[in-house]
């Protein structure tokens, strides 16, 4: 075999490659890392100031696997004073899987989950809650 065809017959089996690899990359569906990234984003100041509200807190609130349950507990003043809230199960793999609940803690400022809500893998939870005049957010990842 001469040159000529080994060159042609390189062009060839690179073309194969690339049309292969192309045609699997696009079955893989492929997610944003939230539906509303782009709203997400411009928030972003206002994301920064509940963070730093969260960490000037002296006690603050946990989120952790307990067995069969997700445990999320709240210190006394930060419950007393605490308005509304949400936790927001992220899947980053999955945001089909989201899951978002409304905080309600118990007598012991306690509000649990079990893990059959949640498939396994990784997840990041997202907790919002108000308190008087301001806003805190908190983000923790749980592998279960």
């Amino acid at each position: 075999m001469n040159w000529g065809k080994s060159i042609v017959l390189a062009f060839v089996i690179f073309a194969g490659i690339i049309i292969t690899m192309v045609s699997i990359s696009m079955q893989h569906d492929v997610n944003l890392v939230a539906v509303n990234y782009y709203e997400e984003e411009l928030a972003y100041e206002d994301q920064m100031n509940r963070i730093r509200n969260y960490e000037s807190l002296r006690n603050k609130p946990m989120v952790k696997k307990d067995g069969n349950q997700i445990v999320l507990s709240f210190p006394s003043e930060v419950a007393d004073q605490m308005k509304d809230g949400e936790i927001h199960f992220f899947r980053p793999s999955d945001y089909k899987s989201d899951k978002k609940i409304e905080i309600k803690l118990d007598h012991q400022y306690r509000q649990t989950f079990p893990v059959s809500l949640l498939g396994s893998g990784l997840w990041k939870t997202k907790l919002n809650w108000k308190s008087k005049d301001k806003e805190y957010f908190f983000e923790q990842k749980i592998v279960l």
